[in-house]
């Protein structure tokens, strides 16, 4: 029987975060309500099918149907970051059902809500960079993420052949992640989570919803031919992947953060508080792209101190949070996006060569 890791107890921290917590409540009562999400919800989707259509209207010009299948892609990840992730903490919608529902938006798109749910809010938000319980980076063979994972040969070179696996992405997460999750006794998030019987024919039957409009759909009712649905398809994935790493990569995964592991008695050196000012980044700037496209994602130390806050508040949220971090001396990072991926990269490398490694603070 698997124990979950305990956080340290700091009264003064604990007390800090009360403080930190009414600030930020008392910032929000300020503010408008922002509905840019709840509309996003009809108009995201709507975009994603669309391209669709398009593809199997201009299905004799390849180039242009693989154009829109790689659109497709990227409103994967548009629709996972400012709708899906939304909904899984509740605060895309006020009721709770719809944002359940839209939760089986992200299984038609191929995943599994389900199992990714139980990896993000238990596991990823409670702990973290965490070696056994953050799931949410957990990949194992080939690749080396954490620093106290056991070494592989096969990783002595990750920080070259890194870049063939990134634009895989999406593919490892819908034909391989997804199934070891839900039947490999191995993984992480098996530890505690019991997987009803209807899951497993969600699972199956959503899967097969993805694959017969993605691939058998284009095949058999459209007459396009295999190998032009089979790279459509491929393309989708890759775009997706692509931009997914942009947005998922940075605000953990690198040796600015730390990557705590628990002793034999399960418990982490830190307050809960600390252990997120840890492991967590922000990416640096506000513009378009970040705040209408990314969703406020850059924000994300905010988010994981207060996940049950809509996105749109997350700058206000965080100019509270510089502050407090600065009055109590905690280690708050906001990094350039080009330096996030050095960062991120400089860990895969540390991770591979196993040897000392200095963390350079130079841009």
């Amino acid at each position: 029987m698997f124990k979950k890791p305990t956080f340290i107890k700091s009264t003064e921290e604990d007390q800090n975060f009360i403080l930190l917590k009414e600030k930020v409540k008392e910032r929000l009562s300020l503010e408008e309500k922002n509905y840019e999400n709840q509309i996003k919800a009809f108009v995201l989707p709507f975009i994603y099918f669309l391209f669709w259509c398009l593809a199997i209207q201009y299905k004799l010009t390849p180039a242009l149907y693989f154009l829109f299948f790689g659109f497709m892609g990227i409103m994967t990840t548009l629709i996972f970051v400012n709708l899906i992730h939304e909904a899984c903490h509740n605060t895309l919608f006020e009721k709770k059902w719809k944002n359940k529902v839209m939760m089986y938006f992200f299984d038609c798109m191929g995943a599994n809500s389900f199992i990714w749910m139980n990896r993000h809010i238990s596991m990823h938000h409670n702990y973290p960079n965490t070696i056994g319980w953050d799931s949410d980076i957990e990949q194992g063979n080939p690749l080396k993420l954490f620093p106290s994972e056991t070494f592989s040969p096969i990783q002595k070179y990750q920080h070259y052949w890194i870049f063939l696996l990134y634009p895989l992405f999406l593919l490892n997460w819908l034909l391989v992640r997804d199934f070891r999750d839900f039947y490999s006794s191995k993984r992480y998030i098996r530890k505690f989570v019991k997987i009803p019987l209807t899951e497993h024919f969600k699972l199956w039957f959503f899967k097969l919803l993805f694959f017969s409009y993605a691939i058998i759909i284009p095949v058999l009712v459209f007459n396009i031919e295999l190998s032009q649905a089979i790279v459509g398809f491929l393309v989708q994935m890759i775009c997706g992947s692509l931009l997914g790493m942009v947005i998922l990569l940075t605000p953990h995964v690198n040796v600015g953060n730390e990557f705590p592991i628990t002793n034999e008695d399960f418990k982490l050196q830190t307050s809960w508080i600390r252990h997120q000012f840890n492991t967590t980044n922000d990416l640096n700037g506000e513009n378009f792209i970040s705040k209408h496209l990314m969703n406020n994602f850059n924000y994300h130390l905010a988010h994981h101190l207060f996940p049950n806050i809509n996105s749109a508040y997350l700058p206000k949220v965080t100019e509270i949070i510089k502050e407090f971090a600065l009055e109590h001396q905690f280690p708050y990072k906001s990094y350039s996006l080009i330096k996030a991926f050095r960062l991120h990269h400089q860990l895969i490398k540390k991770n591979a060569i196993q040897t000392p490694f200095i963390f350079e603070e130079t841009m």
